[in-house]
């Protein structure tokens, strides 16, 4: 739940309204459904509103489409191929308009392979199993999508390592090249026959095989049928015929229809198991077949290994879109919601801010339409979260029930009811975030401090050698002594102890910078409450770092100065200079992505390389990096000019600020998120404060109903 809801663009809600476009132009979308009943009609102000929101339609969704891979172009979530399993078995069919033609019965927990056919890169065939299993390890070891293909030919194991499927025979053959001895095969076959049974297709597999010839058992619309060889191209299906005509002369061959669905069945070597075990049923299917995998327990799930061995209610469907894998969950609407209440919130948190988060979350999904062309939304956060049966609990489910069809309107219809982890106590207005207006979006203050409640300090601390670094306050202790300066000494209490540059543990943003033993002493100059999702802090960052970070959106020299330039009525930053030039950014919220990723644009930037002498009768020198040197002077008077790379200042309120000679950046915020709508611990906040869910809502979306659709 901490991270970004939504695909934020310049024009706010083009891609909503784009869905709208299509459900009014007579996409085939769920028949829409009257909302008769309104709930909650008074605002967060006591204000009524219109009662012509009680006259609005919303289509209505039975089951949910959620695509786990796919590829449209836009998003892309790319798989070769995924391993399906079932706690207690599985049934594997070939899904169309008449229904689900069964393919394979998986017994309990044992996975099977699934992929689209197409061209592969094909290492020479071998009949040592450990020497094929290596090849295929190395290959996956390069990032390559590999396997296995397990036959038996002339009465002996034969083994075939392979990288693909590819979309082409160029992209084969490029990999092929790579890859000494490889050769490139495609899904041209032969039929060498059609059969009312599977154990008689698989006798004239058997047949084929022991005569050498690749062959498999296929399932088509029609019946079984068995398809012999992987040609890549018209010569080398013609070579084939010749040879099975030379070697079973009894044989009929029939060419097979390229754009007819079938599904393959063969048997690889397990590469994804923890001890690269097998073998298992593998299916390669082609045309437009669609696979329909669903647990033999209608209470169970389907588990996706390649996504994060995550199981899922209802079924999933694997199919071939815009040329690649694409595998898509369906299942109930409110099920589905259930888990995103899950994998969004804490289980832990109140009933009534999850009842919040079951509406907001109902009305985000019925807003997208058939965003994805062949799935509704994604399981990740560029819609909403979803983990399947693990993010579900029982709390959630209460929720889902407690509001049941319940939906956010406006005159319009369904809001886009956006929402997020933290505002780190002030909404954003949508000017803040796309630079336009949202009717129902305003920015307003949010109760969202209980994000950093029982997070640890963190001391900034200095060695003598001047390493400086953020360290957990559970491994220091005072030793009760004082530097000449008054700041205290503190001491490790274990050996080994990460000091990090901010204070958080993150070994890929903020990973150790030193470490002290048992003993070690060094000077507190600071410290921080652990980064959360209400404040945070990212950095420091050298001034090259940032120049990086920025790319084109800054063209100047070197980076001295960075200033948040323009803020909005909540405090984000709208505009950031550099070096008195403005970044360029495409809209205010993308300041986050130019500047590294921060948790939101409600930041101040405080710079080491820049600092302001107060002297004597008030006057005052700004000083940087370019400037003269310091001077600085001892107890007896006399000056001493430092070439020091840093300095640590301390002002006439105590307080210690590093300067250095190569200036940094150090970012300093609250709230996690874009800040549009409602706030995640902000609907938290408000629940202990003893909202309810409608009162919730009503405040983060102003203007706005909260409606129940009629039976």
């Amino acid at each position: 739940m901490h991270k970004t809801k939504g695909s934020l663009d310049r024009t706010g809600l083009a891609p909503v309204k784009r869905v709208a476009h299509r459900l009014r132009s007579g996409m085939k979308v769920p028949a829409a459904l009257l909302l008769a009943v309104a709930i909650g009609l008074a605002g967060a102000a006591g204000g009524v509103l219109p009662a012509a929101y009680a006259a609005v339609s919303v289509p209505k969704l039975d089951n949910v489409r959620v695509a786990l891979f796919i590829d449209t172009g836009k998003y892309v979530s790319p798989a070769a191929a995924v391993t399906l399993s079932a706690d207690a078995g599985m049934q594997l069919g070939l899904r169309g308009a008449a229904g689900v033609k069964p393919v394979h019965q998986a017994s309990s927990k044992t996975p099977v392979r699934v992929y689209a056919d197409g061209y592969y890169a094909q290492l020479p065939e071998t009949g040592d199993v450990t020497a094929a299993r290596s090849q295929a390890q190395k290959l996956k070891a390069g990032g390559t999508a590999a396997g296995v293909v397990q036959r038996v030919k002339r009465g002996k194991s034969a083994y075939r390592a392979y990288v693909g499927p590819f979309a082409t025979k160029e992209a084969a053959a490029s990999a092929a090249a790579g890859q000494s001895g490889a050769a490139v095969s495609g899904p041209l076959r032969w039929s060498a026959g059609s059969f009312a049974g599977e154990a008689e297709a698989n006798a004239q597999a058997v047949a084929l095989s022991q005569a050498g010839f690749d062959a498999d058992v296929a399932l088509t619309e029609a019946g079984y049928a068995v398809f012999v060889g992987e040609a890549a191209d018209s010569v080398a299906l013609q070579a084939l015929k010749a040879q099975i005509a030379a070697a079973l002369p009894t044989v009929a061959l029939a060419p097979v229809d390229a754009a007819q669905s079938y599904v393959l069945k063969r048997s690889e070597l397990d590469m994804g198991a923890p001890n690269a075990g097998g073998p298992l049923a593998a299916f390669a299917f082609g045309g437009g077949a669609k696979l329909w995998a669903a647990a033999a327990d209608a209470q169970g799930g389907v588990t996706v290994r390649e996504r994060f061995e995550r199981a899922y209610r209802g079924g999933i469907e694997v199919s071939r879109f815009n040329g690649k894998l694409a595998v898509v969950n369906e299942l109930p609407f409110e099920q589905y919601l259930v888990s995103v209440l899950g994998s969004e919130m804490s289980k832990a948190w109140p009933l009534e801010a999850l009842k919040a988060q079951a509406v907001a979350a109902r009305t985000y999904a019925l807003k997208q339409g058939v965003k994805y062309q062949i799935a509704n939304v994604t399981d990740t956060t560029t819609d909403q979260a979803y983990k399947g049966v693990a993010g579900e609990f029982a709390a959630a489910q209460q929720a889902v029930q407690a509001t049941q069809g319940e939906v956010i309107v406006d005159k319009n219809g369904l809001i886009s009811p956006l929402y997020y982890s933290n505002a780190g106590g002030m909404t954003a207005a949508p000017t803040e975030v796309w630079g336009n207006e949202v009717a129902y979006l305003k920015s307003q203050k949010s109760p969202d401090e209980g994000a950093q409640a029982g997070k640890k300090v963190w001391y900034r601390i200095v060695l003598p050698n001047g390493n400086t670094g953020y360290i957990h306050s559970d491994y220091a202790r005072a030793t009760g002594q004082k530097n000449p300066a008054g700041l205290p000494y503190y001491e490790s209490t274990a050996t080994g102890v990460g000091v990090r540059p901010a204070p958080y543990v993150d070994n890929t943003t903020n990973p150790t910078a030193f470490k002290v033993d048992i003993g070690d002493q060094f000077v507190v100059i600071d410290q921080e409450v652990e980064s959360n999702a209400y404040s945070w802090m990212r950095g420091p960052y050298n001034a090259a770092k940032v120049k990086e970070k920025l790319g084109a959106s800054y063209t100047g020299g070197a980076l001295s100065r960075l200033e948040v330039s323009k803020r909005g009525v909540s405090g984000r930053a709208l505009e950031v200079t550099a070096n008195g030039q403005p970044l360029k950014a495409a809209y205010p919220d993308s300041l986050r992505t130019l500047l590294g990723g921060l948790p939101s644009t409600r930041f101040d930037i405080e710079e080491t390389g820049r600092y302001t002498i107060l002297g004597a009768g008030g006057a005052t020198r700004s000083q940087t990096s370019a400037s003269q040197q310091v001077v600085v002077t001892g107890s007896g008077g006399t000056g001493k000019q430092t070439d020091d790379e840093q300095l640590f200042m301390i002002n006439a309120q105590g307080k210690v600020r590093l300067v250095t000679q190569d200036p940094q950046f150090i970012f300093k915020g609250t709230g996690y998120g874009h800040g549009l709508g409602m706030s995640q611990w902000g609907a938290k906040g408000y629940a202990e404060l003893g909202y309810d869910y409608q009162k919730i809502l009503l405040t983060y979306y102003t203007d706005v109903s909260i409606q129940k659709a009629a039976p």
